[in-house]
Order: C-alpha cells, then structure tokens, then sequence
C-alpha cells in the first residue's frame, strides 16, 4: 500500500509539473530599476512579444529599452521584435529608429552576466527581429549590458575596501534625491590630478562598463597601476545622470537641458555643479591634468576622442599635450578595435555658447593650457563589442593614462 501511495504521489506531481508546463504564459515586466519597455503586442502561440522603448516625458531619447521575460520554456526561441517608439520626445521630434535597435541585443540569465544575442533581422517596415534560444527562465533582455546604480555603488564601496587611502564619496544628490557616488584614489595633493566621469547620457551604457575597466586596473597590483597611484589623485563617476538611469530613460536631450550641455554658469543638474566646483578646486589647488568623459556614440561609429575643435590651431603645451595624449592611446587602445588615431570633432554642435556648455569645453575653459580634456566615444553596435571588451577598452585607456603621466613634465 505504500508503495502504490509514493508511485501516486509521485504521478500526481509530474501531472502537475507538466500541466504547470503547458499552462506558462509569457510574461514581460520592466518595473525595475533601468527596467523599460513599452509592450505593443504578444503572441503566446508564438511566443513573440513587440516592444518599443517607453517615452519618459521631457526625459529625452526613447532608446534604451531592458526587461524581464517569464513564463518560457528551456529550449524554445522566443522572438524579441523592437520597433522604435511613434510618440515624438520632443516637439515635432521623432526618434530614428537605429539608435533603438542594435544589431544584437543583450541578453541574460541572472541579470548581471551578458552575451549578445544571435543577429537581428530589421524587417520592411523597419522592425529588428532578434530570435533568442532559451537558456533558463526567466531570462532579461535589453539595448545593451546593465550598468545600474546599484552597481556603481557597489563597484566604488568595493574599490574604496580595495586600495588604501581611496575613498568613496557622495558627489551630489541628483533632482530626484538619489545619490550620485564616486571614488577617490591617491592623495588629495598628489602632483597627478585626473577626473574621469561616464555616463552623462544615461542610455550609454558602455561608457560605465570602461569606466569599471579602468578603475579596476588602477586599484590592480601592475607595477604601473601601483606607480599610477603614488603619484595621481584620480576622481572617478561611474554614472553621472543618476535619475535617468535610474528610470530607464535615454537621456539625450531632456528637458529643461541635456545632461552633457549643462556645464554653464549656472547648472540645471546638482551633480554637475558639484562636479564644476570640485574640478574648480582641484585646478586652483594643484591643476588639473587631464579629464576624460566616457560615451558611447552613433551606431555605425568606431571607438574614437573628440578632440577640441581648435585643435589644428594649438601650439606650444597644449598642442604637445593633445597630440603626445593620441599617440600614446592609439598605440595601446588596440582591441576589440583600435582607436582611431586621429581626433574627431563635434561639428554638430555650431555654436560657441553651446561647445562652452559641454563637460569638455567647459574644462578647456576653466583649466589650464597644460590639461587635456577629451571625451572618449566607445563603438557599442558589433558583436565584438560586449561586457568583457568594454572593461578590456577601459584597461587600455588606463594604461594609457599612466604612459602620459608618467612622462609629463612637473608643473
């Protein structure tokens, strides 16, 4: 009798698993944080689900799309469609569907860990179609690997406990009262002063992933991250638009003002002033030698600096320091893909009065002719360009920088 109870026991749980089985739905959520998707439609026959990026009012580009998928079955292939959104994000402005559909999303199975997934499709009427074989459930989807704010505290604690004499600090409260952390590596007074920040566009985020590959080198035991670290006090922010990646906006042109054009007499952002003041500091203090604002930039773009737009009429320091800075970095920035060995130019911003409000020409114009202050555009649309190749970009970088450090002359 005991046996024949087990055996129904057991008949009666394998009933239910498989009903349990056939009765999944699929299922998308994005109410996290970074979480977006607008959801257009869903096929549970087919298991497809459409999506476009949900529109944050007044928050900018509706580009950066992350969610969650249940309900799936381990070796299927659910179809991930991702058309971009019809509402207009600003007056009369409608956003280009290439800036929302890369050409391999990332996916993931624990939400920390990403892969591309297989190449896309873009359909007639310019829908990418990505088909993803499951690998568990649930799985999450999204434009491209996470960096989240959680992850930029966790990541300056960390190298805060790593390197002695670091330090993490809270840069600013942002307008929404979130915390917009950084960390501090070498003595305040160190002879080498450098300030690197990522993310003032919030759907960028690649430039959070080489800013983790940098930080992580310069706390490593290398012999030139060590020396790196005697003589420079590096300042580093992970994520400087806080609330929009926090909200899952694209950033890009809010209102009242785009993050990276708000670096003028009187800031809309508390993190930028706060920023201004403390660069302020550490030019009237020791001088700043070189500031670099990671991004990433147009889909079929390389991995290249924007260079200040006087470059061809520099002399003297200044034209030795910028062309000494590229030639350094393009011979040790080689993969995935080389830096360009030429600097390019934001020609599409025309006004003086706006190159002013940039992060960079804002520092060119409240330094001295000795620093460099560039920004750094890292590719993001290529299969090659993943998790591991950012931070491997971001290494480089800091390679790079203790070359230039190393041989800059003592003010």
């Amino acid at each position: 009798m005991h046996l024949q109870t087990a055996l129904r026991s057991v008949f009666c749980l394998l009933t239910l698993s498989v009903t349990a089985v056939a009765n999944a739905q699929l299922q998308v959520s994005s109410d996290f944080e970074g979480g977006n998707a607008e959801v257009v439609s869903l096929d549970q026959a087919t298991a497809t689900v459409r999506i476009m990026p949900a529109l944050r009012e007044g928050r900018g580009w509706p580009c950066w799309w992350y969610f969650k998928l249940d309900g799936l079955t381990v070796g299927q292939t659910v179809t991930v469609e991702v058309q971009a959104q019809t509402a207009p994000y600003a007056p009369g402005k409608r956003l280009a569907n290439s800036w929302c559909q890369p050409k391999h999303a990332s996916i993931s199975t624990d939400d920390r860990t990403w892969k591309p997934s297989p190449k896309a499709t873009v359909t007639s009427d310019q829908v990418a179609v990505y088909k993803i074989p499951v690998a568990a459930s649930p799985m999450w989807v999204a434009w491209g690997p996470t960096f989240l704010p959680r992850h930029a505290e966790a990541l300056v604690t960390d190298i805060a406990a790593r390197v002695p004499g670091a330090k993490k600090f809270e840069l600013a409260k942002t307008r929404g009262e979130r915390p917009v952390w950084g960390v501090r590596i070498g003595q305040e007074d160190a002879p080498r002063q450098v300030w690197i920040n990522a993310r003032q566009h919030a759907w960028e985020s690649g430039g959070s992933w080489v800013g983790r590959g940098l930080i992580d080198w310069i706390a490593s035991d290398d012999a030139a991250a060590k020396a790196l670290r005697e003589t420079t006090c590096l300042h580093f922010i992970p994520i400087m638009d806080v609330d929009n990646v926090a909200l899952g906006a694209g950033g890009k042109d809010s209102i009242p003002r785009d993050h990276n054009r708000d670096w003028a007499a009187e800031p809309t952002y508390p993190e930028v002033r706060a920023a201004q003041r403390m660069i302020a500091d550490i030019e009237q203090r020791r001088g700043l030698d070189v500031f670099i604002d990671l991004h990433n930039p147009g889909h079929d773009d390389p991995i290249f600096f924007f260079g200040p737009f006087d470059y061809d009429k520099l002399t003297g320091t200044p034209q030795r320091n910028y062309a000494r800075w590229l030639e350094l970095a393009a011979s040790r920035m080689q993969k995935p893909l080389a830096v360009q060995s030429k600097y390019k130019f934001a020609t599409y911003v025309t006004s003086q009065e706006e190159r002013s409000r940039t992060s960079s020409g804002w520092v060119r114009e409240h330094t001295s002719d000795r620093a460099v202050s560039l920004t750094l555009e890292t590719a993001w649309n290529s299969i090659i360009i993943t998790q591991d190749s950012y931070q491997l970009v971001g290494r480089q970088l800091a390679e790079s920088l203790a070359a230039y450090l190393q041989e800059l002359p003592s003010r």
